[in-house]
């Protein structure tokens, strides 16, 4: 260690060590700390090099850092007018020892001291509770330093004492009840007020049996809070109705429901065994009507299965257009195939598939020879390449006289 300057007074000791020494001496503190650990057995106090003067030769203010040591770390980290060190001095005299220890340093301001005395409480507690005191401590400490842990601690351990708060007050009947008559009369002092009332339902103008079955329908106890009104389920009501495709509810600002419906528009009528419906273009039921007379206008079709068919039978009544008035209907076989059936008794059988063609085929014959103005009564085309063509008796008749007379002619 170099001697100290007046001017540095101030200055860490620190900066006057020797670095190896200052580790040699922060290996010795190591050792101590691990051997309180049970890492490692306590080690001996460092004894001085054998190269090193003897103490009683060295000047105060020359003392070397290397034979400087402290038994404890915390010795080191006192301030510089207290520090503490201990020369080690080999086989010198105690006297000698205690005099270079009690020696001032009059360069730096500050005393060497003897070898601090041990701390009171280390004779009082045992070994064994000190390393466990220890382990606890630092177990602690890494618990807390954890984030979860301390997430839990800071937040956890609050919401779950407020759970449970409220899970005890609410184990009482009484208090339940309490606060359930407090939520209702609150609820209801809002909800009640005089512009959230709905006082009117309006729709527009539909048939008499469609207005009937709304006035049912929407049979609404009024004055009524918009707030207590399930308006999804009043639409779902109304579009149960035969006669809607779908419909929507608003609420207007002068206390009217408006209810806009989209009506289904009948496209046929079926016969069926509960009697005579009328059907949408997707063959779904509008109405029931009690005869034919009640919708001449839409053409007519029988069987079971027809109403499954509703897309490929108006296809065929277009493509009929031609015969007009003449197509009373068309009948469902067997739920396969279509029978076209005309007046004056005479039948068009199409096949299963391919009806269409076979039928637009038909229309050709007949615009190009009159096929079914003369005495026909049936017309198979089931197989489409070989047709086939059924005639009345009378016609039949006529046929032979007509090709005996030709034989005799011969």
């Amino acid at each position: 260690m170099r001697p100290l300057d007046p001017q540095d007074r101030d200055a860490p000791l620190s900066v006057f060590a020797d670095p190896q020494g200052f580790w040699d001496h922060l290996g010795s503190a190591r050792a101590e700390e691990y051997a309180q650990e049970e890492i490692l057995p306590i080690t001996a106090v460092p004894t001085p090099r054998a190269q090193d003067p003897e103490p009683a030769s060295i000047a105060p203010s020359a003392v070397a850092r290397d034979d400087i040591y402290t038994e404890r770390l915390e010795d080191t980290l006192q301030p510089l007018d207290v520090a503490q060190v201990v020369l080690s001095a080999g086989n010198s005299t105690a006297a000698s020892v205690s005099a270079l220890a009690t020696a001032q340093i009059p360069d730096a301001g500050f005393a060497m001291a003897a070898d601090p005395a041990p701390r009171p409480d280390d004779h009082r507690r045992p070994r064994r509770t000190r390393l466990a005191d220890g382990r606890l401590s630092y177990r602690l400490q890494r618990i807390w330093l954890t984030p979860l842990y301390r997430a839990l601690l800071k937040f956890g351990l609050p919401a779950v004492a407020v759970l449970a708060g409220i899970a005890v007050y609410f184990s009482d009947e009484a208090n339940r009840q309490t606060v359930l008559a407090a939520y209702d009369t609150a609820y209801s002092a809002f909800v009640d007020r005089p512009e959230f009332m709905v006082t009117t339902v309006r729709w527009p103008d539909v048939a008499p049996e469609l207005d009937a079955a709304l006035q049912d329908r929407l049979n609404l106890d009024l004055p009524q809070s918009s707030f207590r009104l399930d308006l999804d389920a009043l639409r779902l009501e109304v579009e149960a109705l035969d006669w809607v495709r779908s419909a929507d509810l608003r609420l207007l600002s002068d206390g009217v429901l408006a209810v806009s419906l989209i009506e289904r528009v009948p496209a046929i009528l079926w016969r069926s065994e509960s009697g005579l419906e009328l059907l949408d273009d997707e063959g779904i039921r509008v109405a029931l009507v009690t005869n034919r007379a009640v919708r001449s206008d839409l053409p007519l079709i029988a069987g079971a299965g027809a109403a499954e068919h509703i897309r490929e039978a108006l296809d065929l009544f277009e493509a009929a257009t031609p015969l007009g008035p003449r197509v009373r209907g068309l009948v469902r076989v067997g739920e396969r195939r279509w029978d076209v059936v005309l007046d004056r008794d005479q039948r068009i059988r199409l096949p299963e598939t391919g009806a269409l063609a076979a039928l637009e085929r038909v229309m050709a014959l007949e615009q190009a020879q009159d096929l079914l103005t003369r005495d026909l009564l049936v017309a198979d085309l089931r197989n489409p390449s070989r047709p086939v063509l059924q005639i009345s008796p009378s016609a039949m008749e006529t046929l032979k006289d007509i090709r005996s007379q030709s034989s005799e002619a011969r």
